[in-house]
């Protein structure tokens, strides 16, 4: 992870071989965004077919952004990443019979459904957990999941569960920030409040490969924008701009060379900082094209 580099060291259990029906564009946001929505669904919450789970902050509404200038390169320092759509889609995946995505805009929203989301709840204009207790029939979700890590939305989260019910907070906020609980609440109604942080590379990306192939989820739609290396400024600008909704690809395509990894993909983002709102999402994805299918086609310097 980091900023738009044409290369990259990463371990290789960090690595997956892409079948050739898998767009290159599209599956680079397999290795963070559904990589980490995939780690809050099956191994924080351990979401079960007929499970009902609410995704709280579909989508980022951040308007403050920190663009720094590192070795010529632009990088945006991360203190929260949003990858709720990909939470949609896995909680899909898993069966889950009802999936409620609550935002505080409409477009965000109406995107969440293309997703999987079979009830969508604007928060700015009705109380989220009161919307949510009546589409449960007043018991609360199995599972609820907190994208933005702000201090609201994390006590909608635990409001949000039912008794026994799991909140996964994944949302990162400001250092030092701190989020309200219902101590009893939470004692008497064995609430869980879990913190998670990505997935399994060596286990879980293999298998998100393999859903992505069969067709489970679908990426076409994450993905709303793709830019060229030479546009990756305007990226940052639209992003910034709050003109991105879904995910946006930045295409690096290396010339050849010895052992040149051309045609390597690299499961990179690019992270902002967002302590208030903003319309746009939190990452840019960056995919390098190329044509290596096959972990023999490795370079003997990369392995």
């Amino acid at each position: 992870m980091g900023g738009l580099a044409e290369y990259c060291v990463v371990p290789a259990n960090g690595v997956a071989v892409l079948p050739e029906s898998l767009p290159y564009p599209q599956s680079a946001i397999l290795g963070c965004a559904v990589f980490t929505a995939y780690g809050a669904m099956a191994h924080a919450a351990q979401v079960r077919p007929g499970d009902s789970v609410a995704v709280i902050g579909t989508g980022g509404v951040n308007k403050k952004r920190q663009i720094i200038l590192v070795c010529g390169t632009l990088y945006l320092p991360l203190l929260n990443m949003v990858k709720p759509e990909c939470l949609e889609l896995i909680a899909r995946a898993f069966g889950a019979s009802e999936i409620i995505a609550v935002d505080v805009l409409d477009e965000k929203l109406q995107k969440a459904k293309t997703f999987g989301a079979t009830h969508t709840v604007n928060s700015a204009k009705e109380d989220p957990i009161e919307k949510i207790n009546e589409i449960t029939g007043g018991k609360g979700v199995d599972v609820a999941v907190e994208a933005l890590g702000k201090p609201q939305t994390f006590a909608q989260c635990t409001l949000s569960v039912k008794d026994g019910g799991k909140a996964v907070m994944i949302g990162l906020a400001q250092a030092g920030s701190l989020g309200e609980v219902d101590i009893n609440r939470l004692v008497r109604r064995k609430i869980q409040v879990i913190g998670s942080y990505g997935g399994r590379a060596r286990q879980d990306l293999p298998k998100l490969i393999r859903l992505a192939e069969t067709g489970i989820f679908n990426l076409d739609h994450a993905v709303s924008r793709t830019y060229t290396f030479e546009d990756a400024a305007k990226a940052f600008q639209d992003l910034n701009e709050g003109k991105i909704i879904g995910r946006a690809v930045i295409e690096i395509i290396i010339s050849s060379a010895s052992h040149s990894p051309e045609g390597y993909m690299w499961f990179g983002v690019a992270r902002c900082w967002c302590p208030e709102n903003t319309n746009g999402e939190m990452s840019i994805y960056v995919s390098l094209q190329g044509h290596i299918r096959n972990a023999c086609d490795v370079p003997p310097v990369l392995k």
